[in-house]
């Protein structure tokens, strides 16, 4: 019997990487976005497209019994909508964090609260989330973006035991930094409705600009790397929850869990930190006035 799958955010991206991934290896796929306009990946008899935003309970319940009427069930769900955000925690809204965690985190929650029903009564099934490498390693200026998809990662981590009696099995996809998704660049051109940039950290924030648009010394994942892990999440029957996607996020992994917590703390300085050349800010860290950031995960 053919196996249907569905997917959030496929408007491009990973989510639209995904969605031509299991169709190419024979899957129904219920392809959701917010606009099935933005959708370019043509059509087929095993392939549904509907309107989803994860911010609206209607629209997530819509789009399941259209999956459920097209195709009879589903075996598994997959979570790939999501924002990014770039931007000064001391000057970040209200308005945009809540905004971050709608869409990163409460999204993803109802999505699951409407799969688990259907999933348990068809004898279980696969739900996967998509995170982030930030959710292992946090990133400066991205703290808000960070702490959504942490939760996420916890979340799932938490609920893979929890709904084992199910029968429903639950994988986590990290990627690391995926310059084609241009999440970085979308957020830049959000950045002045989102957040004012003090000149305090003006420095600062133009340090972490050059980065993601600088040479990077690794091979950078791609959406298709990312649609491949997808899969092979899915299918898998080894018991692994996470699939890392990327040589920086690998090295990330290893800095994070195979390392003493001293050689994490200076590899993070050295990731992440202001540049050596500034004056101040070396004077500050020997001072004390600047601490290291405290460990995650």
């Amino acid at each position: 019997m053919t196996r249907t799958v569905l997917i959030t955010g496929c408007s491009s991206g990973f989510g639209k990487a995904a969605a031509t991934k299991f169709h190419d290896h024979g899957w129904n796929v219920v392809a959701t976005m917010r606009d099935t306009h933005d959708w370019d990946g043509g059509s087929s008899d095993h392939l549904l497209t509907h309107a989803l935003d994860v911010t609206d309970p209607a629209s997530i319940r819509s789009a399941f019994d259209a999956g459920v009427d097209r195709f009879g069930s589903l075996d598994a769900v997959v979570n790939v909508a999501g924002i990014g955000l770039f931007s000064v925690f001391e000057t970040t809204t209200d308005e945009t964090v809540r905004s971050v965690f709608e869409t990163n985190l409460f999204g993803p929650i109802e999505i699951m609260r409407v799969a688990i029903p259907h999933l348990r009564e068809h004898g279980g099934g696969r739900i996967v989330n998509l995170t982030s490498a930030s959710s292992v390693v946090p990133e400066p200026l991205m703290g808000i973006y960070n702490a959504s998809k942490a939760a996420l990662d916890n979340l799932t981590e938490t609920l893979r035991l929890e709904l084992s009696p199910l029968n429903i099995v639950l994988k986590l996809i990290e990627p690391g930094f995926v310059p084609t998704t241009r999440l970085v660049e979308k957020a830049q051109a959000n950045a002045p409705m989102l957040t004012i940039v003090p000149p305090e950290y003006e420095a600062y924030v133009n340090q972490r600009m050059g980065f993601f648009s600088s040479e990077f010394p690794v091979e950078l994942a791609t959406p298709q790397d990312v649609a491949d892990a997808i899969l092979a999440s899915v299918n898998d029957e080894t018991g692994q929850l996470r699939w890392v996607v990327g040589a920086d996020q690998a090295e990330r992994m290893h800095m994070r869990h195979e390392t003493s917590e001293a050689e994490y703390n200076a590899w993070t300085w050295r990731q992440f930190g202001l540049d050596s050349g500034s004056i101040a800010w070396d004077a500050q860290r020997r001072s004390g006035e600047v601490l290291a950031p405290a460990a995650l995960d």
